[in-house]
């Protein structure tokens, strides 16, 4: 009997990654008027902001169907396998309770599911973790217990570089839109216990960044089992000089370059930066 790992899409582990590294992905779906497409599967990343500009009401997202899990669900216990499932955070979609429905269709015991509290970058090194932990023998029980007490050191701060797709979506009022605009004021934000929360803003993507860099302060803490993570929607630009000046002030041990896809870039927009990390706990 062996461990298998299952996250969703919203981890940005795309679908060729996810056989090579031999984690399963389960797709989130995000629809433009009447044509509906899964994350990272039949629209990719690059596409999705391609079409995300070109319209000018936001797509809608969806979490998956139970029978979207089942699939791998009904694997795992035809092999007597384990399957550790880790994914979006409960407080921004639907997807844990859907998948705990799914086991209760499937009748197997030998799944878990797992609440990240975490999404895009926070999520894929809670998924890095479950790997590392897989490769060196660990069960599924012990998996889950380091998993839970790992999603809540996970370090997340992200600048977003434009205003209207969080205006679009009625998470900003038109006025504080257009003056953020004509100001260059770029909103950071955080994940805290599973909520994506507003917690400070930059003038200008550069002054975000320094925002960012003084508030994680002179040491970030890592947990040097895992790389420092940096996110990109659309562009990466900003992400690289991120990562560049982390790399500078705080000499990680490994870092890595991920595109954000269409759940989360639906509301950020693109040309947005993200950095996260596993602090040591």
């Amino acid at each position: 009997m062996s461990v298998q790992i299952l996250t969703d899409s919203t981890s940005d582990i795309l679908p060729q990654e996810g056989r090579e590294r031999h984690i399963h992905v389960v797709p989130l779906k995000v629809s433009f008027g009447a044509r509906c497409f899964q994350d990272g599967v039949d629209l990719s990343h690059a596409d999705f902001y391609r079409e995300l500009k070109a319209h000018q009401a936001l797509p809608t997202t969806s979490q998956p169907a139970p029978e979207d899990f089942l699939p791998y669900f009904e694997a795992a216990r035809a092999a007597g396998d384990s399957l550790v499932c880790i994914l979006l955070s409960g407080a921004l979609s639907g997807t844990v309770q859907t998948a705990r429905i799914a086991k209760e269709l499937c009748g197997y015991e030998d799944i878990t599911v797992i609440d990240s509290r975490n999404t895009i970058v926070g999520l894929r090194a809670l998924v890095d973790l479950a790997c590392l932990l897989r490769d060196q023998g660990a069960d599924a029980r012990e998996i889950q217990e380091e998993i839970e007490r790992a999603r809540d050191h996970i370090a997340l701060y992200g600048l977003i570089h434009t205003m209207t797709y969080l205006h679009k979506g009625g998470r900003v009022p038109t006025a504080v839109a257009l003056a953020g605009t004509l100001l260059k004021v770029k909103p950071i934000i955080t994940v805290d216990d599973g909520r994506v929360e507003l917690i400070g803003k930059g003038m200008g993507m550069r002054g975000g960044m320094k925002w960012v860099l003084d508030r994680i302060g002179d040491d970030p803490q890592a947990d040097p089992r895992l790389p420092v993570y940096f996110g990109y929607s659309e562009s990466p630009e900003y992400a690289q000089e991120l990562c560049a000046q982390f790399e500078e002030k705080y000499r990680p041990a490994g870092v890595g370059l991920h595109s954000v896809g269409a759940i989360i870039g639906t509301h950020v927009g693109p040309r947005g930066a993200v950095v996260s990390y596993l602090k040591k706990f």
